[in-house]
């Protein structure tokens, strides 16, 4: 029999050693078995005991809630052969975190919930301190969506893209760029969006958007003058991982010529990759004469061969994505790369051809940026 009291010795001990929330669920294991999680309003794991680790749970791998585990957990389905004891921590003016012990023994359930409502006020203070930089105050449900939709865990979520109907546009903020602590400007864009916050940057999906919706909120972000990196429209949620990694890409180029205070991604996401390689290339001293043959064919011809082959490789050869980043039809696209194949007599679709090409096109748009700053 477990007795609540030799409970509260251990948390107090516990809070001694560093860091304190590990050693807290470590030590409660230790001496009842169960599993304790400790979850913060936003959904990130702020610690856990070894012995969660045996269940391959996904939340646990990625030290932060998915949206489909929370579900199952809020049903009783992810448990297993345990029992859920779910306490909420209340912060005033902040998300409800949560004190989650998983346990097997049904007879001590009185024990396990009493033990969760203890460690709820005994962490609260933890909770706090790792909560006061958030930004957006958003229901836990909204937050564990929008991240996993960002981080391509699914599962569970597919229903919403028939809900969400239309385009979808992801923006990234930097929490240093941001003028406020709140994000009160979204509202004024769009209805529909949802929000993941990080450490240090904030990513808002606006969905539900038609054509004639999003050259509005590419106004109005411009209008309110939000320093931020902006995808083009897309039209499956399963892109949005890597929308996420492409702005991410983008928002960390800063400090060049022209800097706008939005960067669209069909201007900067070339100009931000070109950004990281640029010593590399400017000691390789190389040239391509297949390109010049494009470039070529493009001045005479009025064509656009040498910047679609660009976007293509640049979308790891998906035609698919690369037809979207140009806004035309995937049989214009592969028109033009028919047109590019014969152009340069090569295999664009060999790896080793592919990333030779891309690193001479980057060379190129470099040197011709050079130049114009020269003049």
């Amino acid at each position: 029999m477990y007795e609540i009291d030799v409970c509260y010795k251990i948390i107090f001990e516990a809070m001694l050693e560093k860091p304190e929330l590990k050693s807290i669920a470590e030590k409660i294991n230790k001496y009842t078995g169960a599993k304790i999680i400790f979850v913060s309003g936003s959904g990130k794991i702020l610690a856990y005991s070894y012995a969660c680790e045996q269940d391959n749970s996904e939340s646990v791998k990625w030290n932060h809630v998915t949206f489909s585990e929370y579900e199952k957990f809020r049903r009783g389905e992810a448990a297993g052969a345990y029992q859920i004891a779910l306490k909420p921590v209340e912060i005033p003016g902040r998300p409800d975190g949560y004190v989650v012990i998983l346990y097997s023994e049904e007879e001590f359930r009185q024990f396990f919930e009493e033990l969760a409502g203890v460690l709820g006020q005994a962490v609260k203070h933890y909770f706090a301190e790792a909560e006061k930089e958030l930004v957006v105050l958003q229901p836990m449900r909204e937050a564990l969506l929008a991240w996993s939709l960002f981080h391509g865990k699914t599962e569970g979520i597919r229903q919403i893209e028939e809900i969400w109907a239309g385009q979808y546009i992801e923006v990234m903020v930097l929490k240093k760029d941001l003028k406020e602590k709140q994000v009160l400007w979204v509202k004024g864009i769009w209805d529909s969006y949802c929000i993941c916050e990080e450490t240090d940057r904030i990513l808002i999906l606006f969905y539900g958007l038609r054509t004639r919706n999003t050259e509005e909120v590419y106004r109005k972000i411009t209008e309110k003058g939000i320093r931020c990196s902006i995808s083009e429209p897309y039209g499956k949620l399963d892109r949005c991982e890597a929308k996420y990694k492409l702005l991410n890409r983008m928002a960390m180029v800063s400090g060049l010529e022209n800097d706008p205070v939005m960067k669209r991604e069909k201007e900067w996401s070339v100009q931000g990759l070109y950004t990281y390689t640029t010593p590399l290339f400017k000691e390789a001293g190389l040239s391509d004469y297949r390109l010049l043959r494009l470039l070529q064919e493009d001045r005479e011809n009025n064509t656009d061969l040498y910047y679609t082959l660009k976007v293509y490789l640049l979308n790891e050869n998906n035609v698919t994505m690369a037809a979207d980043s140009l806004h035309i039809h995937r049989n214009t696209l592969a028109y033009r790369l028919k047109q590019i194949r014969e152009c340069i007599e090569a295999d664009i679709n060999d790896n080793e051809t592919a990333r030779e090409l891309l690193a001479f096109m980057m060379m190129y748009d470099i040197s011709r940026q050079d130049q114009k700053r020269q003049k």
